[in-house]
């Protein structure tokens, strides 16, 4: 076991008691364990792949917040490339999100990387960087729950667990933050001081720390019902104009 999931493993039965003293929901049973989603830096189907240094040695570290999991029971989402189906990007939500992944990771200044058709067709380029390059996944409530959540119960949720939710992300140490709601966005950004964050006129869904030399983006969310480049484009936009401004300069993320 790598150093982040040592320790998103010790934070996460921390969480878990917290959770219980929350009276969270519970599996079914007297004693069923607290419902929890174990998340972090996402494992290869190749074993080979050491998803945890190549994170660390990586340019751009790139988490994505998503919202819950659209059921009753939660699951370790670092397992989720284990199956076949999310390797070949079968479902809406994994594809949206590998295409968002490759554009981000492979784009550049100079390298704009707009979209394309075949991104609506699981493209073997997107396929292959999505299996073997680095990424990492984070539900902010961490209770699976329905198909949709009202912002006003994700933000009850963030605001109970904010200390655990920080803590996840400082041990992950992304430095491309997509965050897929806009309370998600909110809680992000509120974690560095406001005068520290840098702004491009006319997009208002990205925000730069150049200190920590970190970019947040809002973003729709990977199970939204809209086109692949709506949602696409809906983040890409955004990091083209970062290329683009001064900003980039001297960002490692150019």
């Amino acid at each position: 076991m790598g150093k982040y999931d040592s320790q998103l493993n010790d934070l996460f039965v921390r969480w878990k008691l917290k959770s219980l003293e929350n009276n969270e929901k519970r599996e079914p049973g007297e004693n069923g364990n607290v419902i929890f989603t174990e998340d972090g830096i996402l494992k290869k189907a190749d074993n080979s792949i050491d998803v945890e240094k190549n994170w660390e040695n990586s340019t751009k570290r790139i988490l994505f917040i998503l919202k819950d999991q659209p059921s009753e029971w939660s699951n370790d989402m670092r397992l989720w490339l284990k199956r076949e189906d999310n390797q070949q990007l079968k479902s809406r939500f994994i594809r949206n999100i590998a295409n968002i992944f490759w554009g981000l990771y492979n784009a550049g200044y100079g390298r704009p990387l707009p979209f394309y058709d075949d991104l609506i067709n699981a493209s073997e380029d997107v396929i292959r960087c999505f299996n073997t390059q680095p990424f990492a996944l984070m539900e902010s409530k961490k209770q699976g729950g329905g198909t949709s959540i009202s912002d006003t119960v994700l933000r009850s949720y963030i605001e109970r667990y904010a200390d655990f939710l920080k803590e996840e992300i400082r041990i992950l140490q992304p430095n491309m933050i997509v965050c897929t709601g806009g309370p998600i966005y909110h809680f992000v950004c509120e974690m560095y001081p406001q005068e520290e964050l840098q702004t491009i006129k006319g997009h208002n869904s990205i925000r730069y720390h150049q200190k920590s030399d970190t970019l947040i983006f809002a973003s729709f969310h990977p199970s939204a019902v809209k086109h692949y480049d709506v949602i696409y484009d809906g983040v890409m936009e955004h990091y083209r104009a970062f290329l683009n401004s001064p900003l980039s300069n001297n960002s490692k993320l150019r």
